[in-house]
């Protein structure tokens, strides 16, 4: 047994997982409400830093074009 092998997935089923992930964190969200609304700051900060990590990702790789 090779749990640790390759895998190549084609891009609608990446698009599969994605729609699978959000419906699951919309879920979440619903079930726990008022434990996570105490957190909000925290999702901002979140979005925030990983928005400009892949930003400038994305300027480094055009720049190398």
């Amino acid at each position: 047994m090779h749990i640790f092998k390759t895998w190549t997935f084609r891009w609608w089923e990446i698009g599969l997982v994605k729609l699978c992930l959000i419906s699951l964190g919309i879920i979440l969200a619903i079930y726990f409400h008022d434990c996570l609304a105490g957190l909000l700051w925290l999702w901002w900060v979140l979005f925030i830093v990983l928005s400009i990590y892949f930003i400038t990702r994305w300027i480094k790789e055009e720049q190398k074009k």
